[in-house]
């Protein structure tokens, strides 16, 4: 079947039919990552064993708090010197979006599927006239798309080649008969299902069984977009009605936007983290149920060589320091079974490989100490964020690409009205300005501006406070003296006055307190100001006290139960906190 403008109909669902298909061993992997993250006490659909070292769930959190802890913020640079108001009330009117539409959370989901799968989002605007898929009219919306409602064309090499890509998901019938009222007949609900198109399971069987109760029907429908055609198709999963074809007038990106970590060579899909630490975690909690086992198998039991039953029950009911009279030889204590102490030493020994594969995650989470010496832990914390790095470029890239596209439609939505309101420099003055499609000028095009998202890594009060002592230390306290003469000053009351808040010690504020400045330097007969001391001398004392790492206590504990012999301060450092 045929359709208009252009659209070869049969041929593009026989396509992605295909495509699912080649897509089913990667989605079916990353459910049971998810089962093992999630482990045996979150849902029926979770792990049939238990999970006591859930070292998955510690990885991906401290990615995705490395990666994407907040909602991002974005600066707008032009090269053309004329253009550059214009850049900047694009910069305030974009940076009011994230907030607006929770892009935070947004981005944080995206990250998560990427350490699983595959980060994809789908970018847009609400032209409809009435809220659908919770999105407002004239809204910009950025969603998550899962690679279990996600596809593309499998048979290209590289993205740059995909002739198509799009998205399954359901709309309420009400929604559908507005949306597409004309355009399709006799529109019918389609049956709820947790399962794919072909029958593949999703990822939300793990908290979802079949057959739930609706409040609303919902009809399946699908979203394609043609790269090379430049239109978007939007056709029922189940009844195959072709809803819509529409001419694509969005940015010259695709609406879906995605990220991976691991290009694979000549591939489309990218390797996902979760991939590579999956087996670790798996062997992992494998060996420690094993000693857990043996822990629970370990006994101590009274054993007796003679004697009669009178005198057994006598020495079972007696209490602690009670005498009684015993017939027979004395009874004896044995310890049947014991942890097997290779089996441990090996667990130990994959616990500090799955920190390693996982670029050092002690280090990243900041769980403990990795040496015992600072100098150490800086040189393997550089290592660490090399890779940590890597990924965040990445992330950023993608943010990149988000911003492009939520900027095309906010500069060129012809009804959106914002409020900006910009410093006057030198002031403490703002002047406000509506930024509508009146108060624009030119082509988006045009401007050829430079998107650059960040701060997106955690910005609490302690992080805060640090970035003030490094600023302090590298750039005010040896500059001071320059800053004086060009009539700079430091206001020690609002430093005393942040230092407070930030660190939630409001009492410094009170035990600090200022008064009038002090005269001025007493000038002497000769009518020169009394030179002030410029040189302070500093004494510094640096005391070396023997610290404990958790690699290094894990590490004398194995060789420890594997019968060796281990330094003195190895063993006195085993008891010591890491």
């Amino acid at each position: 079947m045929s359709t208009d403008m252009g659209v070869d109909f049969d041929n593009l669902r026989k396509a992605i039919d295909w495509s699912v298909k080649q897509l089913a061993t990667p989605r079916m992997n990353r459910i049971e990552a998810i089962k093992q993250y999630v482990g045996s006490h979150y849902t029926n659909g979770g792990t049939e064993r238990n999970v006591p070292t859930n070292f998955l769930e510690m990885a991906v959190t401290i990615y995705t708090r490395q990666l994407a802890a907040q909602a991002p913020r974005v600066m707008v640079t032009t090269g053309n010197v004329a253009l550059r108001p214009f850049a900047k009330s694009a910069e305030i009117a974009l940076n009011q979006i994230p907030d607006e539409i929770d892009l935070g959370a947004t981005l944080q989901r995206a990250v998560i599927e990427a350490l699983f799968s595959m980060g994809i989002v789908k970018v847009g605007i609400s032209s409809s006239g009435r809220e659908v898929l919770g999105h407002d009219v004239g809204e910009p919306y950025v969603d998550v798309v899962s690679i279990d409602d996600y596809f593309l064309d499998m048979s290209a090499k590289t993205r740059g080649n995909i002739q198509f890509e799009g998205n399954d998901y359901w709309l309420p019938i009400e929604d559908a008969r507005a949306l597409y009222d004309g355009k399709t007949s006799d529109l019918e609900p389609d049956e709820h299902t947790v399962t794919g198109d072909q029958g593949e399971t999703r990822a939300e069987s793990v908290s979802s069984d079949e057959g739930a109760e609706l409040y609303k029907e919902r009809v399946w429908l699908r979203d394609v977009w043609l790269s090379r055609e430049g239109k978007l198709v939007t056709y029922g999963v189940k009844s195959l009605k072709v809803f819509n074809i529409i001419d694509w007038d969005g940015p010259e990106h695709s609406p879906y936007h995605t990220l991976g970590f691991s290009d694979v060579p000549g591939n489309l899909l990218p390797l996902p983290p979760v991939a590579l630490w999956q087996d670790l975690h798996e062997l992992g909690n494998k060996l420690f149920r094993k000693i857990g086992r043996q822990a629970d198998n370990k006994k101590n039991v009274i054993a007796f060589p003679g004697g009669n039953e009178d005198s057994v029950k006598a020495l079972k009911d007696a209490a602690d320091g009670e005498g009684i009279t015993y017939a027979g030889q004395a009874p004896t204590s044995l310890d049947v079974g014991a942890i097997d102490p290779q089996v441990l030493s090996v667990f130990l020994q994959v616990k500090d490989l799955f920190s390693y594969a996982a670029g050092n995650l002690d280090t990243l989470g900041g769980l403990a100490p990795a040496t015992d010496t600072v100098g150490q832990d800086k040189l393997l914390s550089a290592s660490a964020n090399a890779r940590i790095d890597f990924m965040r470029e990445g992330t950023l890239k993608f943010t990149n690409g988000i911003f492009g596209s939520l900027a095309w439609y906010e500069w060129t939505d012809p009804v959106r009205e914002r409020v900006v309101a910009k410093s006057v420099k030198g002031t403490n003055i703002s002047i406000s300005r509506i930024w509508s499609d009146e108060t624009r000028e030119g082509d988006f095009l045009d401007f050829n501006f430079q998107i650059d998202a960040f701060s997106m890594q955690s910005d609490t009060p302690a992080s805060k406070m640090q970035k003030i002592r490094e600023v302090l230390d590298g750039l005010v306290t040896p500059f001071l003296p320059m800053m004086e003469a060009q009539g700079g000053q430091l206001d020690f009351k609002v430093l005393v006055d942040l230092v407070s808040k930030l660190n939630n010690i409001p009492e410094l504020s009170e035990l600090i307190k200022f008064g009038e400045p002090p005269e001025q330097v007493p000038v002497q007969a000769s009518g020169e100001a009394q030179p002030r001391a410029q040189n302070t001398k500093h004494t510094s004392e640096r005391i070396s006290r023997p610290g404990a790492s958790r690699s290094g206590k894990d590490a004398s504990l194995s060789q420890l139960l594997m019968g060796g012999k281990v330094q003195n301060a190895e063993a006195a450092a085993i008891g010591k906190p890491s």
